[in-house]
């Protein structure tokens, strides 16, 4: 009769054993399972299951990366499908741009994560400052209307010049 030879499984840790190993809080280890910098870590049911051999991954030293901002990050997504033919810098160092073109052709969606996340002051700028040929009528007229830029009147649209 041969012998078998079992494999041992890994033996798991708790979180709470994991911390006190680590010489950290219990809050800190759930932190780093949450950014996935523990491998190996499972979740079963409510609890986790840290392998008995596993580390912190360590980030590199230093400030991390700068985050975007919401509005650098709704113009890129939205450039991305209304501007598509402007690589993202390009878009991005031309927001009116970007926003005309939410404002002529936008789904409702859109528009307003478009108008929640700029503003409506800058949406007024936008379109005061809009190229010629960027808005139809029917858009120029709802748009002074719809953020109250209309006052006495709406200004004619923007008219092309040849040279």
């Amino acid at each position: 009769m041969a012998a078998h030879a079992t494999a041992k499984p890994e033996p798991h840790v708790s979180v709470t054993q994991f911390a006190k190993r680590e010489d950290v809080s219990r809050v800190r280890v759930l932190q780093l399972l949450a950014e996935r910098r523990i491998p190996g870590a499972r979740k079963i049911g409510h609890h986790w299951i840290i392998p008995g051999a596993a580390a912190i991954v360590r980030r590199a030293p230093g400030r991390p990366r700068k985050q975007p901002r919401a509005e650098e990050r709704l113009l890129r997504s939205l450039a991305r499908r209304y501007v598509w033919w402007l690589s993202p810098a390009e878009a991005l160092a031309r927001p009116n741009f970007v926003a005309t073109q939410v404002m002529e052709m936008g789904d409702y969606d859109d528009v307003l994560k478009l108008e929640a996340t700029l503003g409506r002051e800058t949406l007024v700028r936008a379109l005061r400052e809009a190229e010629a040929g960027r808005l139809s009528e029917r858009s120029w007229i709802y748009w002074h209307h719809r953020l109250g830029a209309a006052g006495r009147g709406i200004p004619p649209l923007p008219q092309r010049t040849l040279r």
